[in-house]
């Protein structure tokens, strides 16, 4: 029984020295498992363990001078009076003056004692020399011990057969002690808690990492930083051992701290160790070291927190956190290989350092849910606004990624649990949610803000506040409201700025003109709009003059090309210019440039900037494609050129510019007189620092327009491929523009293929970004469907005449004006159909048709369809499958059948019940209802009641995604061209294929109406006309082409009928007054109206309109194609 209580007693005395219960009165157990106190167990240990009296002599005075230093401490962690969310020592592991008497009597006694184990003493004196501030001398015990790091080696070795397991190993339990954990005395040295670990190596490794930490810390007093670095990182080792031979089902969780006190003196040690290495490191030592040491202690920190409680050390862990998390975003913002704000590069795939970041920050997350509590009135809780700000600040780092912000407004959301109306918080959920897609959440977020905020708060919210309710005004069919408080927003922003603040002014200049521009779109009001555009030219020239910016300068250049008294095309294109050299990685200037030139006749220099647009977005594939070790400047071209603009910044690995300012700002000031550059080689922190620098620091400057998505990526370069098919066909005629389609498709299908592109028929998904600026003009209709494109074509009263990308050719009194003159118009469009399918025709169309093809135009078309087959569909599984859907059926001359997929568009425009999407089948239907009705009955037996049908349960309503419908106006714009080289089979099958993407989309049914006149059948051109005005009633293209039906006649001597021309002068004159107020057909046919009426000065003034309009437009509305405001 000896035997067993000698182990017993070992075992005790080094849990409970392991343990660190310094001041509990019962740190052991007796083995009827009755409480014992320190003098108990030493007596104990003294009694049945003979000769080891020095032993007990050593923790015995240890005890004491640790009960002596956490004397008053709150946190049974502490030791002495130390602040844990500071950086300097203070009077960390101190006595205080009036216990340094009473602890000498230990000290004098351990100096006195004659041991065996001389490690263990030296060890317990530097401890104390420490602690009455004797640096020197705790160095000199220090240098006593050979291998101090051995941990082995200062064991105290077995002297008898019944002290075989000598060291201090730590049982499971106080009073466990056998091999299988039941409390038996038999074998105490199997019992083991580090990875089984014999020969007490825990404690032994907690009087190594106690000793090297003072030893760092004596350094430190010393005023040897380099000495005491070198101390620290000695132990990388011992951390090493720590964390690996820790059994992981003894790590502490959130509700358990499973074998944690167990080891508490360990991990007190190890984690001061740490912390006062990566304190020392972040202030002396760059984050670019090539020993790495900074990172490697930041690891060896976050892998060992693993083992704590969310309350151990919290003011130490989270000065940890912080520090890591900002020297993560300092080392990635200063990396060459960075995505920067102006160039995103949208991956799927997380960087390795990034997911490392989220760790940290789900880590601080539980331990400021720990040591922090919701604020008292007056109160802020500042760390976790200062939490927010760092997460904020990571996400921008990491490309200010659309697709990556869900998990930062997940950290905001938890953050307003944590803090009473943060304006702080309020002021990122915003800029998050819009860019998210959450429109009206990111609304009353904003609402709240304003309220929040006083007058010395910054501005740039509300402005950026107020850009954001004008996007969306712009692209709602009620958007007024949205452009009212934005309003509110730009005047509440001005009654905070400074004068002094020429940047602020300038933005608040700027919001001011995109707000006056929006106005003058959506209200449609001719007797203001003049007026609305000319204060927005003002306040565009005031933030320019103020403080030039690309927004600025882009915004202007979209003023100046407005039709009006303030036209002015050769400024508005230096103006373009302008934003392009400062800002040559945005595709939406390169764009906007490009139809400057062509309103102005430039088509080779228009030519020449759209394809560098478009390379431009071909290096950005590149770049996505490229390793993290490839060099990004191997494939982005350094600087382009077109029209002799040299880009400045066109490099992806050079720092964005931003208001002129780079917007990867110093995050710190600069460092003992330095001028503040950013060098290659930079700091954490000060040298002098004492606590962390705000992370609000680290935040970049609030950008001029949000950072486009995926999905706003792909439409900006889709809407300049687009341009630039528009562009060519006026140049070279549809048969030149024919075989680029093939080119067009094949970017498209390879960009379709990637999951954050692709778009399908879906429920109502939100928007993921808040630039709509190439959504509908008019407040009232759901897509603007004009589009201007020249292309001039001789009309007659039966011609082809205005098409969706076609051209209106005038006539008036009979007479064809030149070409130059000609007002030409696009309408909304579309892509090409599949070369494998034809469309059988009746008789009347292939006779119509007959006189209009040509063996060059046939030869063309057969080469388009082989090339088709083979680009167009190669990887478009998607396209090839609807396709076979709509071929299915088809039989030589036969009719067409059409499945659910893609109704077929005559039995929309004819008499079918089972078609519902045309009004008029449904108009039919009911008169055939109602004469049926009339008619008398026939004499029969009543027949007997039918059953009640079941009721059809009810789906979701599908709408086409954002993508859909630009694949529709593709389509769309493909079958204008095909009409036009009179491949009426091929328009067909566009067309069809436009509305299987978004059979809501107006131009659609207005290609559709092309389509039937082209054909001479003008019944069926005018219900698809009116289809499309039924979808979107102020749709200008439909309006245009039905008062051309409505104002042709079949030969020069018939006459139209007053009534018509009466519908004609009201419809054009709405038109002319609200959203087709800039388009110059709808001011020609209201002309023609006007003649018809015998009004010659109304006709007068509506032809000199028209011609104005005509004399220099764009070869597609700017409006439509980039966008009304950033």
């Amino acid at each position: 029984m000896a035997h067993a209580k000698d182990k017993y007693y070992w075992a005790q005395l080094r849990a409970a020295l392991t343990a660190g219960q310094w001041s509990s009165l019962t740190p052991a157990k007796a083995p009827n498992a009755s409480p014992l106190s320190w003098f108990d167990l030493f007596r104990k240990f003294n009694k049945h363990c003979k000769g080891f009296q020095d032993v007990a002599e050593v923790a015995s005075q240890t005890q004491v001078l640790c009960s002596l230093l956490r004397t008053n401490a709150e946190d049974v962690d502490q030791l002495g009076l130390e602040h844990d969310d500071q950086l300097d020592l203070r009077d960390e592991c101190f006595l205080p003056p009036e216990r340094m008497e009473k602890a000498r009597g230990g000290y004098e006694i351990l100096k006195n004692l004659d041991s065996n184990h001389f490690d263990s003493l030296q060890l317990a004196l530097a401890f104390y020399a420490y602690a009455f501030g004797q640096f020197s001398e705790c160095i000199s015990y220090l240098s006593k011990v050979p291998k101090l790091l051995d941990a082995q080696s200062h064991i105290p070795p077995p002297s008898t057969t019944r002290s075989d397991n000598s060291a201090l190993q730590v049982p499971r339990s106080l009073a466990d002690t056998s091999s299988s954990w039941t409390g038996s005395f038999v074998s105490a040295d199997s019992s083991v808690s580090i990875a089984d670990i014999k020969d007490g190596r825990a404690w032994a490794i907690t009087e190594s990492i106690r000793s090297t930490c003072l030893q760092g810390m004596c350094h430190e007093k010393l005023l040897e930083p380099k000495k005491a670095i070198e101390a620290y990182s000695s132990a990388l080792p011992l951390l090493s051992v720590i964390e690996s031979e820790i059994p992981r089902t003894f790590t502490a969780t959130y509700t358990s701290s499973a074998s944690f006190p167990n080891y508490r003196e360990l991990w007190r040690w190890t984690e001061r160790l740490m912390f006062r290495a990566i304190s020392l490191l972040s202030r002396f030592c760059c984050l670019d070291d090539n020993d790495g040491l900074l990172w490697t202690m930041f690891t060896h920190y976050h892998g060992c927190s693993a083992y704590w409680p969310s309350t151990f050390r919290t003011g130490h862990r989270s000065t940890v956190a912080v520090l890591h998390l900002q020297a993560l975003i300092i080392q990635h913002q200063t990396s060459s290989t960075t995505t920067t704000p102006s160039s995103p590069i949208e991956t799927e795939k997380s960087p390795q350092w990034l997911s490392t970041a989220r760790s940290v920050v789900n880590e601080y997350r539980t331990i400021l849910a720990t040591c922090t509590s919701f604020p008292k009135a007056g109160e802020r809780n500042v760390k976790v606004e200062d939490f927010v700000d760092l997460c904020v600040a990571l996400w921008e780092t990491g490309g200010a990624m659309s697709y990556r912000v869900r998990w930062v407004l997940d950290v905001l959301w938890w953050a307003t649990r944590h803090t009473f109306n943060s304006y702080r918080v309020y002021r990122h959920m915003t800029r998050l949610l819009s860019i998210s897609g959450d429109a009206e959440l990111a609304k009353r977020t904003l609402r709240l803000y304003a309220q929040v905020v006083s007058k010395a708060r910054e501005a740039g919210t509300l402005i950026n506040g107020a850009r954001m309710l004008c996007r969306l005004a712009i692209s709602r069919p009620d958007g007024i409201d949205d452009a009212k408080e934005a309003g509110e927003m730009i005047e509440k922003a001005r009654t905070r700025l400074y004068a002094d603040d020429k940047e602020m002014v300038a933005r608040v200049a700027l919001a001011e003109g995109v707000w006056f521009t929006t106005l003058a779109i959506i209200e449609q009001d001719p007797y203001t709009r003049q007026t609305r555009l000319a204060h927005a030219l003002a306040a565009y020239l005031k933030s320019v003059e103020t403080y030039p910016t690309p927004a600025a300068h882009h915004q202007l250049a979209i003023a100046l090309a407005l039709p009006g008294s303030s036209q002015n095309l050769d400024e508005a294109i230096i103006s373009a210019r302008a934003a392009v050299e400062d800002e040559a990685d945005e595709i939406r200037h390169w764009h906007l440039l490009g139809l400057l030139l062509s309103a102005n006749g430039e088509w080779a220099k228009a030519v020449s900037v759209l394809e560098v647009g478009a390379d431009l977005d071909e290096s950005r594939k590149d770049v996505e494609r490229l390793d993290g070790d490839n060099d990004v400047d191997d494939i982005v071209e350094k600087a382009p050129m077109a029209d002799g603009i040299q880009a400045k910044d066109f490099e992806i690995d050079q720092h964005a510019q931003v208001n002129g300012h780079s917007a990867l700002p110093n995050p710190h000031p600069p460092l003992n007189g330095d001028d503040g550059s950013i060098s290659d080689h930079k700091r954490l922190l000060d040298a002098h620092a004492t606590t962390v620098s705000p992370s609000a620091t680290l935040l970049r400057p609030l950008p001029d327009h949000p950072f486009p998505s995926p999905h706003d990526a792909f439409e900006y370069a889709l809407q300049l491929k687009m341009t630039q098919m528009a562009l060519a066909e006026h140049i070279e005629g549809p048969e030149g523009a024919e075989g680029r389609w093939v080119n067009v498709f094949g970017w498209v299908s390879e960009r379709k293929g990637s999951p954050s592109t692709s778009g399908s028929m879906s429920e109502t998904q939100p928007r993921s970004s808040m630039d709509t600026g190439t959504g509908a003009r008019t407040a009232t209709t759901r897509t603007q469907s004009v589009v201007h494109q020249p292309l001039q074509e001789p009309l007659n009263e039966k011609g082809p005449g205005v098409d969706q990308h076609g051209s209106l050719g005038l006539s008036v009194d009979g007479q064809d004006l030149p070409l130059s003159e000609l007002p030409p118009i696009t309408v909304t469009p579309a892509t090409p159909a599949e070369p494998n399918r034809h469309f059988p025709l009746n008789m009347d169309e292939k006779e119509s048709l007959k006189d209009r093809r040509s063996s060059s135009a046939d030869g063309a078309g057969r080469k388009v369809q082989q090339m088709l087959k083979a680009r167009v569909h190669k990887g478009q599984e998607k396209i090839s499958t609807i396709s076979r859907k709509l071929g299915n059926g088809v039989v030589r001359n036969g009719n067409l059948k059409r499945t659910s997929s893609a109704p077929d568009f005559h039995a929309v425009l004819q008499n079918h019940h089972y078609q519902a999407s045309s009004i008029h089948s449904r108009r039919r239907l009911r008169s055939l209802i109602r004469h049926n009705a009339s008619a008398t009955p026939i004499e029969s037996p009543p027949a007997p009641l039918p059953p009640l049908p079941p009721v059809p349960e009810e789906t979701p309503t599908l709408h086409a995604t954002k993508d859909d419908k630009l694949l529709s106006d593709l389509w769309a714009m493909s079958a204008a061209t095909f009409r036009r080289l009179g491949k009426i089979e091929q328009a067909k099958g566009s067309i069809q294929e436009a509305e299987v993407r978004d059979s809501e989309n107006p131009a659609v049914w207005v290609q559709l109406g092309l389509y039937y006149m082209a054909l001479d059948r003008d019944r069926e051109a005018l219900e698809a006309f009116q289809k499309a005005l039924f979808i979107s009633p102020d749709d200008v293209a439909a309006c245009i082409h039905l008062s051309r039906i409505r104002l042709s006649t079949k030969s020069s001597t018939d006459t139209v009928n007053s009534d018509k021309v009466d519908l004609v002068v009201g419809l054009l004159g709405h038109v002319t007054r609200g959203p087709g107020w800039d388009v110059p057909e709808a001011w020609y046919y209201l002309a023609k109206a006007y003649g018809l009426q015998g009004r010659k000065d109304k006709e007068r003034e509506s032809l000199a309109t028209a011609l104005a309009l005509s004399d220099r437009r764009s070869i597609r509305d700017i409006g439509r194609a980039v966008g009304w405001c950033l």
